[in-house]
């Protein structure tokens, strides 16, 4: 009965783990050795494989990071303001919302050693590439050659004029009197357009002096009647003149680049006193092309024609004719090659072409 207990006991007693022999771990070492030489080896061949600064290629790679770049920002200039073989000047669209384009200028000394520098805006300028030794950029421009139209202005001169000695007539202004004389210049066939410098008229006092009135340009209606439309006007006081009539001088400025075809209407208009002053005149008998006199009663509100009358006048001023053009080159940036060396090395040498999408004027 002992004995068989014993037996069970033996054969349920757990069994146990042993250590590595000797032999065992020899070998492991071994293997581990092998492989941390392998690894050993493949990191120093690695690190052989990569590029040292000075290297041709290292070289070659950070040139061809910054010529992309030239190109890819050059490819939406906008504006070239300079250009040449080792600078450019351009301008992009807006990128900060102020509305005002971005300046970006690109530049090298010229001097082997100098770095290529980049300045955006009014910002410090910032050097991209150190130790250039070459870089040009040939740019492809296109010339288009325009006419630009000229003129010539003449002297002053007379433009138009009404001078009789008789059948004079005096034409009171009133506050239910207002008179407009219509003239159209007689100019030369070239003419292109013209201005009033000058208009003179022939007024007098009349009982008291103080008396106002405005003498206006206004642009006539298809019937030769004052529009309402005034060009300018200027100032008539009574207390300026004389008993007698004489000539009242008025100097204009904004009756300019009238057509060849279009008249005017000087306008005298009533501003204070029974009767402002008077003004000289021919009633009757006028001769003389395109003066038509016109007289309102209600303020300018609506005009009538005298027939054969005319005020006694003189419209001064200076007519523009067309002159030789002017021949203007304009040319267009319509693209760029790039070439930038870092080292003496030509297998250093990166360089590349851009096409600009909005082929930009270049100022010469």
């Amino acid at each position: 009965m002992i004995a068989a207990t014993r037996q069970h006991e033996r054969i349920h007693r757990p069994t146990r783990r042993r250590g590595f022999t000797l032999i065992e771990m020899v070998v492991t070492v071994a293997i581990l050795s092998v492989i941390m030489l392998g690894v050993g080896s493949a990191m120093i061949i690695a690190t052989r494989a990569l590029p040292e600064a000075d290297n041709p290629a290292a070289a070659a790679i950070a040139g061809a990071a910054v010529v992309e770049q030239i190109a890819t920002e050059l490819q939406y200039a906008v504006s070239i303001s300079d250009s040449n073989a080792t600078a450019i000047e351009f301008t992009v669209a807006d990128r900060n919302n102020d509305d005002v384009p971005e300046t970006i200028r690109y530049q090298w000394s010229g001097a082997s050693g100098d770095p290529l520098t980049r300045q955006y805006n009014a910002g410090a300028v910032v050097a991209l590439l150190q130790n250039v030794e070459d870089f040009d950029l040939v740019s492809s421009r296109d010339k288009v050659r325009e006419e630009i139209p000229q003129t010539n202005e003449s002297a002053e001169t007379t433009l138009a004029s009404y001078i009789s000695a008789q059948d004079l007539h005096d034409y009171p202004i009133k506050d239910t009197e207002w008179y407009a004389q219509y003239f159209l210049p007689t100019l030369p066939a070239d003419t292109i357009s013209w201005k009033v410098t000058r208009v003179v008229i022939y007024a007098k006092i009349d009982g008291a002096s103080d008396g106002e009135v405005r003498v206006q340009l206004q642009l006539p209606t298809a019937g030769n009647r004052p529009s309402g439309l005034v060009l300018q006007e200027n100032t008539l006081l009574e207390s300026a003149l004389l008993e007698t009539y004489a000539a009242q001088e008025f100097s204009f400025s904004h009756a300019a680049g009238l057509s060849p075809e279009q008249g005017l209407c000087i306008v005298v208009k009533w501003i204070a006193d029974a009767t402002a002053c008077k003004v000289h005149g021919q009633d009757k008998n006028m001769m003389g092309p395109h003066n038509d006199l016109a007289k309102s009663t209600d303020r300018g509100a609506s005009w009538s024609l005298l027939t054969d009358q005319s005020l006694l006048f003189c419209v001064y001023g200076t007519v523009s004719t067309a002159g030789d053009p002017a021949i203007q080159d304009t040319y267009y940036l319509g693209g760029a090659n790039v070439k930038l060396r870092t080292r003496g090395d030509a297998q250093a040498t990166v360089q590349t072409g851009v096409r600009l999408l909005n082929q930009p004027e270049v100022v010469q």
